[in-house]
C-alpha cells in the first residue's frame, strides 16, 4: 500500500520480497509493476540462506532462521544494487529485527516501520524464552538502537517505543486505502441487519478472546438470535504450549463453536463477506500498536467496538463514531455488545461516522506528505557515525556440533511420526 501511494505520488519506489514458494535453484525476479513500482521477489538468495541457518536450530513457531535469511538476502540485494538504483532511505519492519542487517558500513539511512515487534508483544502473550526468541529479540533491539529513525503509527505505539531506544520516533499516518485493499472493492452503505458480529485477528492471549467469551457468557441473548464469528488462524497459548482453539474449546465448551463461531482458512472473498454482513466489530485487544481491522471496518461503514489499549483506537471518539471501553473488562464489552445489539440505527449512526471521519484523516495526499517529511528529516540529520551490525553474533550457532544435534533431532522425529 505504502508502495503504491508513494509510486503515484511520482516517487521511485522498490519492494524487496522473499518468493517462499520458490526454491534455491530459481533465479531473483525483477517486475515492474504497472504503477512503476519496482518489485524485486527474492527466491534463490533468500532460500540458500534459509536452508543454510535452519540447519542449526531448532523448529520453532518463531523460525529465527526464516528472519535471519531474509536479512542477508536482503543486505546483498542492496549491496550490489544500491548505486544502480539510486536508493535513498531503507525502510524495515521492526518485527523479526531485519533492520539490524540493513546497518552496514555506505548504506543508505534505514528507518524502522514500528508496527509492533517480538519483543513488544511478548509481554502480553507471555511467551516462554527459547534460544530462538532471545536471538530474534537481540536483532530487534540492535535495530531499535541503531537505526536512523523509526516510524510509529500511533501515539501508544510511539510512546512504547521511546521506552526502548533513543534515536527520533516519527508518528505518520498509516499507509492505507480501500482501492489497495483486496477486501474492500466498494464501500458499504450501513450496517446490515444481520444479528453477528465480527472478530477478525489471530487467536493469540493478546487479541482479547478470553475477555470476549467470558463477556458473550453473562449475555442472556439466544444462540440462535446472535453469535459471533471470530475469524483468523490459530496460535499458541504460550503459558501451556497448547493451541488456543484448544485452550478456548474446553474453557468454554457451551460457547465454543456455538455462540463463538470460529473460522480459520478464510480466504479475501469469503472475509469480504463477513465484513459486509457483520451488524458490528468487535476488537477485545489487549495491548497492540495499532489494528488495520478497525480501518478496515470504517472503510466497510461498520461501527466497531475497540479497547482504549489498542493502538489505532485514537483515532476514533467515544460513541461519536465507535464505542471504546478499556482492555480486559467483560461487563463494559458485554454492555458494549447489548448496546449495538439492541440498535441497528446507532449501528448505522456509527459505522458511517466513521467512515466519514477515517477517510478524511488516511487521504492519500496526507499519507505521502507525512512519509515524504520524515523521510527528508532522516537523509538531511544522517551522520556518519555508523555502528555497524556484527554478524559475528551468529557464530555461536553455527557448530558442526549444532548441526549434527538438530539434524538426528529431525530424523528421530521423522521416524516417529511414521
Amino acid at each position: 500500500r505504502l508502495a503504491s501511494l508513494l509510486s503515484t505520488a511520482g516517487y521511485k519506489t522498490i519492494v524487496l520480497t522473499i518468493d517462499m514458494s520458490a526454491t534455491s535453484e530459481e533465479d531473483d525476479s525483477i517486475v515492474i509493476e504497472t504503477n512503476g513500482i519496482i518489485l524485486i521477489r527474492l527466491k534463490k538468495t533468500f532460500h540458500q540462506y534459509y536452508n543454510y541457518y535452519k540447519k542449526y536450530f531448532k523448529q520453532g513457531n518463531i523460525n529465527a532462521p526464516y528472519w535471519i535469511a531474509i536479512g542477508m538476502a536482503m543486505q546483498d540485494w542492496i549491496a550490489a544494487n544500491q548505486l544502480t538504483y539510486k536508493i535513498d532511505i531503507i525502510e524495515a519492519s521492526a518485527y523479526g529485527g531485519i533492520g539490524s542487517f540493513f546497518k552496514v558500513k555506505d548504506f543508505p539511512p534505514v528507518i524502522l516501520s514500528g508496527h509492533g515487534a517480538f519483543f513488544q508483544y511478548k509481554r502480553i502473550n507471555k511467551n516462554k524464552p527459547t534460544e530462538q526468541t532471545e536471538l530474534i529479540e537481540k536483532l530487534e533491539h540492535f535495530a531499535f538502537k541503531n537505526v536512523d529513525g523509526i516510524i510509529s503509527h500511533s501515539p501508544q505505539s510511539k510512546e512504547d517505543i521511546e521506552q526502548f531506544t533513543k534515536v527520533p520516533v516519527f508518528l505518520a499516518r498509516i499507509a492505507f486505502l480501500p482501492e489497495y485493499n483486496a477486501l474492500i472493492k466498494e464501500t458499504h452503505e450501513t450496517a446490515s441487519s444481520n444479528k453477528y458480529a465480527l472478530v477478525v485477528g489471530s487467536l493469540q492471549e493478546l487479541k482479547g478472546p478470553f475477555t470476549l467469551f467470558e463477556a458473550i457468557s453473562h449475555l442472556n441473548i439466544p444462540e440462535e438470535n446472535f453469535k459471533v464469528i471470530w475469524v483468523g488462524s490459530d496460535n499458541y497459548y504460550q503459558p501451556t504450549g497448547q493451541r488456543m482453539s484448544i485452550v478456548l474449546e474446553n474453557k468454554y465448551p457451551e460457547l465454543w463453536n456455538k455462540k463463538i463461531v470460529w473460522e480459520q482458512n478464510t480466504d479475501d472473498k469469503k472475509l469480504a463477506a463477513f465484513y459486509q454482513n457483520a451488524a458490528f466489530i468487535i476488537i477485545p485487544t489487549l495491548w497492540e500498536s495499532f489494528n488495520v481491522i478497525s480501518i478496515e471496518a470504517s472503510f466497510f461503514k461498520k461501527p466497531i467496538i475497540i479497547t482504549s489499549t489498542t493502538g489505532s483506537s485514537f483515532l476514533f471518539q467515544n460513541e461519536e463514531n465507535a464505542i471504546i471501553i478499556e482492555p480486559g473488562d467483560r461487563q463494559s464489552l458485554a454492555n458494549a455488545i447489548l448496546l449495538l445489539y439492541n440498535s441497528t440505527e446507532l449501528c448505522t449512526k456509527l459505522g458511517i461516522a466513521a467512515y466519514n471521519s477515517i477517510s478524511k484523516q488516511l487521504e492519500p495526499a496526507r499519507i505521502v506528505d507525512d512519509r515524504i517529511s520524515i523521510y527528508t528529516n532522516i537523509i538531511k540529520n544522517k551522520t556518519n557515525n555508523v555502528i555497524v551490525f556484527d554478524p559475528s553474533i551468529l557464530k555461536k550457532y553455527i557448530t558442526p556440533s549444532r548441526k549434527i544435534y538438530f539434524a538426528c533431532r529431525q530424523f528421530i522425529k521423522n521416524i516417529i511420526k511414521k
